[in-house]
């Protein structure tokens, strides 16, 4: 039986060949659109499950509240809380340190004189492989760290540093501002791990036995694990409690908030009197969707489930349009098989046997579309990863996960696509099939119009609401911080090179004419985590209190070189010593200052850590974003003093020589700083970062809307070419009586304009109520103009009429006596 199934589902294929190939292409685009969005998330929500127990595993955090009630939230906890809990508590199994200190270590192979500057590095204890997943590809794991001064590197690491070489045994020297104090220590490369997945929040690139700090530390080293008060040498890191399985967590944060008060009470003077010091606890499965996004602060990667569930409707949504073709398409064609039903109903075969049949053929298109769809997958693979931050390969089709997934998609396509045309075409009545009698269907006509027009709505939702969000993305990366970061060179200066140099260094590379700005300021803009650049100021002649505002250490040159607007005042000045007592304020200090501007220009202002120190407001800047436009724009202050540690070199290069000048920059830095690495990216890099998540997003609709458009024109041509077969000899009768090409013209486009008008009436208001939640997010946000919706509408109309036009003009123009002979 089934073979006989087989052979005529086979034999329709090969009669019908055009209609076979644009089924299977449709199925095809649907199942590949469906199998990269699922395998983005299922990726997503597998963060972290290569981790040995993730699902008993939690990292502790802390909780500083001051006074006044501010709060403030830290992903590190006090070493000697972890090992109160290994020797104190019977329900943890393993423990485990990382001291992730964060800012550049500098790595130098001398030998090559190769110098590499990387924050992707981590102090961690012996044993972290208990703890956290890693996959060790050359070196024994039970004693790479059995030398103090050992260092285990990724593969990517190896690649940095040593190129094709084999990193086993070598020595390098490394550097860190903090965690060395500025010394060089030489470790041994003991091991070569296999780089982390890009769904782990744990993904160093070197990580270095923690016991190397011995020679830093000395007799302090003991305090630096496990201090109990705060100290000089007291480090707080990332602190991993693995628990028996079962086990609640409860307990254990109960113990660390007794411990917590017990250290704040034990440290006089460490913080002020009425500050609160305690700890909370997050599961490692629970990570990357934390929705105060505090875990992965050097990827800004976070998760975020809202997303995941919108492209999972997405994905749905364009295989049922893409199953919404496939049925268009077997039912338009009923007539040709109605006799073929006939007759078998005739020779006594029962509805469900021919039920069965066209299942069959659903699932042999589903099953040939899977081949094409695994072609585009293979095709599309690589900007698919790029997009999505990824790191897929076609072997991750196989994961046991993603088979289930695509047998399920499989199953769920041949069900939708072959479900109606089952049903419809096997209640054919044999009698009046072979009759001829047989109704070719208003209430088929008017399902088709119905599919067509769900796929029209579902187009056009994803066209408006992918405009909104490139709007929104737009207006993220053209802040005034921005307007030109594609040609700002920034350049990693503090901690790294000596600041008695640098106007040597500025010099020299304003040497070159077509270089016009060098200038040093924080580094911006202002990722959550690069740390806090409060500063407390007073106004005397204006309010008497303390106010806590942002301040910006930069040079004279830095709003020339940024092109700040000034609305009052003037810019700091070259050569003019005395402002460097000079301070420019943004609007928003001087609306929360609530005076005038003209009395707040010429006010003095006190540094409340230096209240000697008097400084003169010269001039106001307009308001621009040095943060995520997810957050209100702050006061700020612009002070010509730089910080001691966070300073980056700005240079502004000409637009097409980029490669060309950071060449000779590099040079002219290498002759300046002998032994200090050049660690240099553009400032648009920078809010490519802030936005990663955003981005994402945006790229990927943009992708699955072209991808929707394409299956849904294919759907308009198939009705198109239906309905011209459909009213052959109708249009033949108008011809005849009189009616003139536009008549046949306006017959066939008011099909298409009444299913477009109605698809806009659900898709437009859906669509805008999805992008008006989506920019609550933000602080800062585009306004949906009628622009949007306008161009949205007229695009997908234009594109509607040119699919059409080819039926449109074939019929306009054919032989009326022709058309009256088909039937």
């Amino acid at each position: 039986m089934f073979r006989n199934y087989l052979l005529i589902a086979l034999r329709n294929f090969k009669r019908q060949k055009l209609f076979s190939l644009l089924n299977i292409f449709g199925l095809a685009l649907g199942l590949a659109s469906a199998i990269l969005i699922f395998l983005y998330v299922s990726d997503e929500l597998r963060y972290d499950t290569m981790q040995p127990y993730y699902k008993d595993t939690y990292r502790i955090g802390c909780s500083f509240t001051n006074p006044d009630g501010q709060h403030f939230d830290n992903t590190v906890a006090p070493g000697f809380f972890i090992r109160y809990l290994k020797d104190n508590r019977s329900e943890v199994l393993y423990t485990s340190r990382i001291d992730n200190i964060g800012y550049p270590t500098s790595l130098n192979y001398k030998p090559k004189d190769k110098i590499v500057l990387t924050e992707k590095i981590v102090w961690a204890e012996p044993g972290f492989n208990k703890v956290l997943f890693f996959d060790l590809q050359k070196g024994n794991i039970e004693k790479m760290f059995s030398n103090f001064n050992s260092i285990v590197i990724s593969e990517t690491g190896a690649r940095n540093l040593f190129g094709k070489e084999d990193p086993m045994g070598k020595v390098i020297s490394l550097k860190h501002l903090f965690a060395t104090n500025g010394r060089e220590i030489d470790v041994v490369i003991t091991g070569v791990y296999k780089d982390y997945p890009a769904n782990s929040h744990f993904k160093p690139d070197y990580i270095i036995n923690m016991n190397a700090l011995h020679s830093i530390y000395g007799e302090h080293f003991g305090d630096y694990q496990e201090g109990t008060q705060f100290g000089q040498f007291t480090e707080f890191f990332e602190s991993y409690v693995v628990l028996k399985p079962g086990a609640d967590i409860k307990p254990i944060n109960t113990v660390l908030n007794k411990l917590a008060t017990q250290m704040l009470q034990s440290s006089p003077g460490a913080a002020p009197t009425g500050t609160k010091f305690s700890t909370f606890s997050i599961k490692l499965a629970d990570l990357h969707f934390d929705s105060k996004n505090l875990w992965e602060d050097n990827s800004n990667t976070h998760g975020d489930k809202v997303y995941l569930t919108i492209f999972s409707v997405i994905a749905i949504m364009i295989m049922v349009i893409a199953c919404i073709n496939y049925t268009n398409l077997a039912t338009a064609r009923s007539v040709k098989r109605a006799k073929e039903v006939g007759l078998r109903k005739s020779f006594g075969s029962l509805r469900y046997e021919i039920a069965t049949q066209f299942f069959l053929e659903s699932f042999l298109m589903t099953i040939c579309a899977l081949a094409m769809s695994v072609l585009l997958v293979f095709l599309f693979l690589h900007p698919f990863n790029q997009v999505a931050h990824k790191s897929f390969s076609m072997g991750s089709l196989l994961d046991p996960y993603m088979i289930t997934v695509i047998g399920s998609i499989i199953l769920f396509m041949t069900f939708v696509a072959g479900f109606y045309p089952a049903l419809y075409l096997s209640a054919f009545q044999p009698v009046k099939v072979l009759k001829g009698q047989i109704i070719k269907g208003k209430r088929a006509e008017l399902l088709r119009k119905t599919l067509v027009t769900i796929q029209y709505t579902v187009s056009l939702g994803l066209i408006i609401y992918t405009l909104i969000v490139i709007q929104q993305m737009d207006q993220l990366k053209t802040t005034k911080l921005n307007e030109q970061g594609s040609q700002l060179l920034a350049i990693r200066f503090g901690g790294i090179a000596q600041q008695d140099r640098f106007e040597t260094f500025k010099r020299s590379v304003l040497e070159d004419p077509q270089i016009e700005h060098v200038t040093m300021a924080n580094h911006l803009p202002r990722l959550d985590y690069f740390g806090f650049i409060g500063h407390t100021y007073k106004f005397p002649a204006l309010a008497d209190k303390d106010l806590q505002w942002n301040q910006l250490s930069v040079e004279f040159d830095f709003a020339k070189t940024f092109h700040l607007e000034f609305i009052a005042g003037r810019d700091f000045q070259v050569g003019n010593l005395n402002d460097s007592n000079s301070l420019i304020l943004n609007e928003s200090a001087v609306i929360a200052l609530n005076k005038p501007v003209n009395e707040v220009m010429g006010t003095m202002v006190k540094d409340t850590r230096d209240s000697s120190h008097l400084y003169r407001v010269i001039g106001v800047v307009k308001n621009f974003p040095f943060r995520s436009m997810h957050q209100p724009i702050e006061p700020l202050v612009l002070n010509p003093h730089l910080d001691f540690i966070d300073k980056i070199a700005y240079i502004k290069l000409p637009a097409g020589k980029f490669q060309e000048k950071i060449a000779t920059i590099e040079k002219k830095w290498k002759a300046a700083f002998p032994g200090a690495g050049f660690d240099h990216w553009f400032v648009s890099d920078e809010f490519n970062r802030m936005y990663q998540v955003e981005s994402t997003i945006s790229s990927l609709a943009k992708t699955f809307a072209v991808l929707a458009i394409m299956i849904t024109i294919m759907g308009v041509l198939s009705l198109a070419s239906y309905t011209a077969e459909q009213r052959t000899k109708e249009i033949g009768i108008r011809k005849v009586l009189g009616a003139g090409d536009k008549q046949v013209v306006a017959l066939f486009a008011s099909v298409f304009l009444r299913i477009f008008i109605v698809s806009s009436l659900i898709a437009v208001p859906v669509s805008w109520l999805l992008a008006y939640k989506w920019l609550q997010g933000f602080v800062y946000r585009v306004s949906i103009g009628p622009m949007v919706f306008i161009l949205s509408l007229l695009g997908l109309l234009v594109v509607t009429l040119l699919t059409v036009s080819f039926e449109i003009w074939k019929s306009a123009k054919a032989n009326p006596v022709t058309a009256l002979r088909t039937e």
